[in-house]
């Protein structure tokens, strides 16, 4: 229950209030981690799946309505709200599922006490992160609402992270959506997890080192674009343009920033291209910045296609992961493209959607007997099929045969990387090419089963 002041508290307080009494659940993928080095490997497959659906990843955050309803109901900063929501709720969910993961409390999840005690700690950790050069003085042994409603240093630090956050996480301007973010956002959350998972284990440290490493990600970054934009040897103004916002969003200092600017005046080769972080995560988070940047000034040279292989392969991708990156961006763009402003009319991007498109179409046909041998032995999608070509499908017996169209693709080792992401370009091209007509005569004289 909220209290009368509610509405005259901070926004970050409402939010902190609200999450006290409504807890983050541990999710199946999390509760089958196990303690350990292994355990750390998965939280951030889990991070890059949950980070890349939310559109964090790309800079481009997803706003559900759920979501822009609570922004509504907190009363978020009105334009800004959706994005800075969707990053708390990502930050305060995956820190405290990895800290419950990592000190083996899930067994406690019922107790509110606990709970509410453990996301206190999370809440110093955020403070202590995002503020580094401030000291806080909060209690820990009082319950977390009576914190948020009486606690003046703490809510005066909150207003301060309030700030910070509005600073570094969106973007000033006005967007329909109200989806702008800063494109290293996920930067930010990405080093505080780790400093997090690091004090969860109980190696209590000073965020510092993170902090750096934010940095020197932020830099490198900056030269693997310029690299890319002088990919063709020529700077289109608006590729100039997008780098300079770039470079303005890393949050460098000044006389950094300044540095970065008079280097991309000058020709960046890929052998003038060094990558400190060895992260799978971090790897694919650039080459899928760098996917994006190819498209900004509307067409999408051969030379930046010819850069992005090379970097992959500098920093140890397979040619199938870099396939699959390509195929994550694509799906993640073909499912959002009305959230998402800069793409409408881009023809870049629309080519490249045509070229994956025809792609997996190619890779299909290729495949097309394999594909219907397994959909011989598989019973259940078999009947469907068939009842299909004489009544419509119930919304449920789409959504079998979608699954199990998708489980097949997984199974063929050409079609995999593209059944991974969640099927959006696979599965069109599968109902278009395949013979469902074709289908093992044991099915075709049983009776069709009623809905």
């Amino acid at each position: 229950m909220f209290s009368l002041n509610f509405r005259k508290s901070s926004w970050l307080n409402r939010y902190l209030h609200y999450r006290a009494v409504t807890p983050f659940t541990l999710t199946q993928p999390y509760l089958e981690f196990a303690e350990g080095s292994s355990g750390v490997e998965k939280f951030d497959d889990c991070l890059y799946s949950k980070v890349k659906e939310n559109g964090i990843l790309f800079g481009c955050p997803v706003i559900s309505p759920v979501l822009h309803d609570l922004a509504k109901k907190l009363y978020f900063p009105r334009q800004q709200g959706g994005t800075i929501l969707l990053f708390l709720e990502t930050l305060f969910s995956v820190a405290f599922i990895e800290n419950q993961c990592l000190t083996s409390k899930n067994g406690d999840e019922e107790d509110s006490d606990l709970y509410q005690t453990q996301l206190l700690k999370i809440i110093l950790l955020v403070l202590q992160y995002h503020l580094p050069d401030s000291y806080y003085r909060i209690p820990q042994n009082i319950p977390l609402p009576d914190l948020l409603e009486g606690n003046e240093i703490l809510n005066g630090a909150l207003q301060k992270l309030e700030l910070v956050l509005l600073d570094t996480v969106t973007l000033q301007g006005y967007s329909s959506l109200g989806n702008r973010q800063n494109n290293f956002a996920f930067a930010k959350l990405y080093f505080f997890l780790l400093w997090a998972r690091e004090n969860a284990k109980g190696d209590v440290s000073v965020p510092e080192k993170y902090l750096e490493l934010d940095q020197q990600l932020r830099e490198e970054m900056i030269y693997i674009f310029a690299a890319l934009i002088w990919a063709d040897d020529f700077v289109a103004t608006t590729e100039q343009q997008v780098i300079e916002k770039y470079i303005e969003q890393t949050g460098l200092e000044e006389a950094k920033q300044d540095d970065l600017t008079r280097m991309i005046r000058e020709p960046v080769k890929i052998s003038d291209l060094h990558c400190s972080f060895t992260a799978v995560i971090i790897s694919s988070y650039l080459v899928e910045q760098l996917i994006l940047l190819s498209f900004i000034d509307n067409q999408e040279a051969w030379q930046e296609r010819e850069l992005i292989e090379k970097f992959s392969q500098h920093l140890g991708l397979p040619a199938e992961k870099l396939e699959q990156l390509y195929c994550s961006v694509a799906e993640f763009f073909s499912v959002h493209n009305v959230r998402l402003e800069f793409l409408k009319n881009n023809a870049a991007f629309t080519q490249f959607q045509d070229y994956m498109n025809d792609k997996v179409l190619k890779l299909v046909k290729k495949n097309v007997a394999n594909i219907m041998t397994e959909v011989k032995e598989t019973k259940e999608l078999s009947e469907l099929l068939l009842k299909a070509t004489t009544e419509p499908l119930s919304s449920y017996e789409k959504q079998k045969v979608q699954e199990q169209l998708m489980d097949i693709a997984r199974s063929i080792p050409a079609l995999a990387i593209f059944a991974l992401p969640g099927g959006v370009i696979l599965l069109p091209v599968l109902i278009k090419v395949l013979p469902f007509n074709i289908l093992p005569s044991s099915f075709q004289d049983e009776p069709i089963s009623s809905q």
